[in-house]
């Protein structure tokens, strides 16, 4: 099952994006501090 991500069924980032996402949390930042950081809005 290559091309899937394990984190997300729906997912519209990848399993990357999501770590990143996900590590940046951890760091404690807000919301709009991480969104700018990745580029993501949603």
């Amino acid at each position: 099952m290559t091309g899937k991500n394990p984190y997300s069924v729906r997912a519209r980032i990848s399993a990357r994006q999501f770590r990143y996402l996900v590590r940046l949390f951890a760091l404690d930042l807000d919301a709009t501090q991480i969104a700018a950081l990745t580029g993501l809005n949603r």
